[in-house]
């Protein structure tokens, strides 16, 4: 090797050990530098799995977190819907419940025969107040059936709390019933 030394001239020495040099200095920043960064890729590489597995249930939870808060949206819409078709409002025509009565009523041919007698009473944890109104029908059979039909299938919350049979009369085939109905009003 010393040999191979000899037969170069001074100035390509030089350029060789300037090579040399620059040589182990690459080599010093290859192992400091370098290396480290690839430790570093490969390390963060290695994690990359559990970091896309914890996005993952991130992104789930916040799916899951974006349904529920459609579905309390949607209900909150539905309470809404409700509150608006089904309750009699206090603010609008306080006959409201009064004109339904008589629709009833009439839709089920039944006649009143004692004066409608309304109770109004609150409910302090809700914001519901309940109407009762209190009289006597008579008919035959069918008509009270249908009556009672008709307060069933009406679309306001009215509600039937209680009949008590007055008379029966088994020669006519008539009944008086004494009944109570609730209407439920929101505020």
């Amino acid at each position: 090797m010393k040999e191979l030394f000899d037969l170069l001239e001074k100035k390509e020495r030089q350029i060789l050990v300037l090579l040399c040099l620059l040589l182990i200095v690459a080599l010093i920043f290859h192992q400091g530098f370098a290396l480290k960064q690839k430790r570093s890729y490969n390390q963060s590489a290695g994690s990359l799995p559990r970091k896309q597995k914890e996005f993952e249930n991130i992104e789930k939870a916040n799916t899951d977190i974006k349904m529920e808060w459609l579905q309390w949206d949607e209900a909150r819409r539905d309470i809404g819907e409700i509150e608006n078709k089904y309750f009699y409002k206090e603010d609008r025509n306080v006959n409201e419940l009064r004109l339904d009565l008589r629709e009833i009523f009439a839709k089920a041919n039944v006649r009143v025969i004692s004066d409608l007698v309304f109770d109004y009473s609150e409910w302090k944890e809700e914001d519901i107040k309940k109407a009762r109104v209190n009289f006597t029908v008579a008919g035959p059979y069918v008509v009270l059936k249908n009556f009672i039909h008709q307060v069933e299938i009406h679309p306001k919350f009215l509600m039937i709390e209680r009949i008590d049979f007055r008379d029966i009369d088994t020669q006519s085939g008539r009944i008086e019933l004494n009944v109570v109905l609730a209407g439920y009003y929101g505020n």
